[in-house]
């Protein structure tokens, strides 16, 4: 498809059918109609007051309000020029970098976010809601025939790259690609008028960018939000089409979705075991989940994957994420397991970060980034191959693996978000990850290190940030021993447990030998004797507990605080707690209730510091709050 505008498409279904909802925000809905208007009094707006050239000019747009954003858009392109989206809480420096890339002549923003977006640069700003009235009363002439005609083929956008495997960049893109990426996603998706498209990227994304064309440019409705989206919300809205990043559908959708026939996931690889499941909410006939795959500089525009595509069964499917096969009109080829584009519209092939491979004529399988491996004593890790190896294990909701990045040495970092299955949410340590990953990975692809987060940092499109991983590690990174054989965590768990039940074994033997006759009941008449045997017996346990504490409780109660002091005071108090249940009870036995000398000299050697170690522990879970909450964030 070449020839004409992109947003053209848009306009015809305005003329068609101007009463359609064309967009569905949290507290309003907009027909086709008044959203064109809308458009156009922007645009005669820009027009007239930006001092721009007839047309080929970039506009930035930075707005907080998605409609907002949609409405600029709409008008940047209606005005002849080119669009940028920028994100709002993108740091001002950043800000300015990416406004020189894009070569912005003007920007549409708001009056609160202009001390963000200069940069000193003599550039227009129209503030949308300090110019509000003035844009109300603007209206674009009647166009000459042919007038707009003479305005296509050019600039459309400049997309932003979304900087996963380094800094953003901008990418210019015509409206020849947008249309012809247009007729692709057409025949794959099938989206009509009927539909209402629900699209949870955020506005400064190539993602954005295909999903309102996609749901605007074939007349059907676009569901937009500023608040987290919830299942709720695509039952209520009766959302046919939503689309997603995995992370956000694997939040949202937890519960069976009548009204979805189509879920196209992009932004990231969606693992094949979760598309399965993604699959098992949508129960409608012919429902589809698709995972979508397409860098900026073929406009998000380039393979597609469904199980389908599938010869057979696989057999770990937590273990495989699927590209798939090209859009209609693109094409996708490995040049040495790297994964090479072609824009839909045609030309030349687009180099990629990515690695895959692909079985005969079979869906192309996602291997890893390149950017994302790291050297470690002089070899190269396959990050991506330790990272599938893990996928499934119990315990683990997410793992990103990475190096120090030449900070603090050549060491492999786990950074895990626990499972719900996890034991207190704690991540696994280096031992359960090394008995996993044996057999499956060289025994030097082994992490080091485990870091337990709340969650993985992502960038505005949802992917993984690894430049926001948290390095050096914090307090509470579980290193291992560096013994060969098993790990360092699992050998201190054995130790911890021969410490506790040695210890446990003792006391029991020992107490009539050291204690004489404390634990004698041939006096107590049942079933008062037998409680005191079991009184006798969960003594030895704690006292077992707190010897086998003793070995491993200071480096787990680490990973909560970041005072080695404090935390090292409580944990010999928990101790304390539990080692000191045995001999006391057994010393207080054997005292008589008027030998007030030796009882006061109890209650000074035990009880009171008894107390003394429940207020450190109270003064330790206060301290560790905030550290707690820094790990996690």
């Amino acid at each position: 498809m070449t020839g004409g505008s992109i947003h053209q498409l848009f306009e015809e279904w305005a003329r068609r059918t101007p009463d359609h909802i064309a967009v569905i925000t949290d507290s309003d809905r907009i027909d086709y109609a008044q959203l064109d208007a809308d458009a156009g009094q922007l645009a005669a707006y820009l027009t007239a007051s930006a001092g721009l050239p007839e047309s080929g000019s970039t506009v930035a747009i930075c707005t907080r309000r998605p409609y907002d954003v949609l409405v600029s858009i709409l008008a940047v392109l209606k005005s002849g020029h080119a669009y940028a989206v920028l994100n709002p809480s993108t740091p001002a420096q950043e800000q300015h970098r990416l406004l020189g890339l894009t070569r912005a002549e003007a920007i549409i923003t708001d009056e609160s976010l202009l001390p963000r977006v200069d940069d000193g640069r003599d550039r227009t700003a129209i503030c949308l809601d300090t110019h509000a009235t003035t844009i109300a009363h603007t209206h674009a002439p009647a166009p000459a025939p042919g007038d707009s005609a003479g305005r296509t083929g050019g600039p459309a956008a400049v997309l932003l790259t979304a900087g996963t495997t380094g800094r953003r960049m901008a990418v210019a893109t015509g409206h020849d690609r947008l249309l012809a990426a247009y007729a692709a996603w057409s025949e794959v998706y099938g989206v009509s008028p009927e539909d209402r498209v629900l699209l949870t990227a955020p506005p400064a994304t190539t993602e954005f960018t295909g999903g309102w064309i996609r749901a605007l440019c074939s007349g059907a409705t676009l569901v937009l939000s500023e608040r987290p989206i919830t299942a709720e919300r695509i039952t209520i809205e009766r959302v046919t089409v939503a689309e997603m990043s995995p992370a956000t559908a694997a939040r949202v959708l937890d519960v069976e979705l009548p009204s979805l026939r189509l879920l196209a996931v992009g932004g990231a690889p969606l693992r094949l075991d979760e598309q399965l499941r993604l699959q098992a909410l949508l129960p409608a006939a012919g429902a589809r989940v698709l995972s979508v795959y397409g860098t900026a500089e073929v406009a998000g525009c380039g393979t597609w994957f469904e199980p389908e595509q599938l010869p057979g069964p696989v057999a770990h499917p937590e273990r495989a994420a699927y590209l798939g096969l090209p859009f209609p009109g693109c094409a996708a080829e490995l040049r040495k397991g790297r994964i090479w584009l072609t824009p839909p519209e045609g030309g030349d092939a687009v180099p990629t970060e990515d690695v895959g491979r692909r079985q005969g004529e079979g869906p192309i399988e996602f291997r890893g980034r390149t950017a994302d491996q790291v050297t470690i004593d002089g070899r190269t890790v396959d990050t991506y191959r330790v990272e599938t190896a893990l996928a499934g294990h119990p315990h683990i909701q997410d793992v990103v693996i990475t190096g120090d990045r030449g900070r603090t040495g050549s060491r492999l970092i786990a950074f895990v978000v626990p499972g719900p299955r996890a034991p207190f949410g704690a991540a696994p340590e280096v031992g359960s990850l090394r008995a996993r990953l044996t057999g499956l990975v060289p025994a030097g692809d082994v992490p080091e290190v485990v870091v337990r987060l709340r969650k993985l940092p992502t960038n505005a499109a949802g992917k993984v940030n690894r430049e926001k991983l948290p390095l050096p590690p914090v307090p509470g990174a579980v290193r291992a021993s560096g013994k060969s054989g098993a790990g360092g965590d699992t050998t201190e768990g054995a130790i911890a447990a021969l410490v506790g039940v040695t210890a446990g074994f003792l006391a029991a033997v020992f107490t009539g030998v050291i204690f004489p006759g404390a634990t004698d009941v041939s006096g107590v008449p049942a079933p008062w004797n037998a409680l005191f045997v079991l009184l006798y017996m969960a003594e030895w346990l704690a006292f077992a507990v707190g010897m086998g504490f003793l070995v491993v409780g200071r480096r787990v109660m680490l990973r909560r605080s970041e005072s080695r002091g404090l935390t090292a005071a409580a944990h010999l108090a928990i101790v304390y707690l539990l080692v000191a249940w045995w001999p006391q009870d057994n010393l207080y036995r054997l005292t008589a209730k008027t030998d007030w000398p030796r009882q006061a000299a109890l209650v000074w050697a035990f009880n009171v510091p008894l107390m003394i170690a429940a207020f450190i522990v109270m003064i330790w879970m206060v301290a560790s709050l905030p550290a707690v909450r820094k790990q996690v964030k």
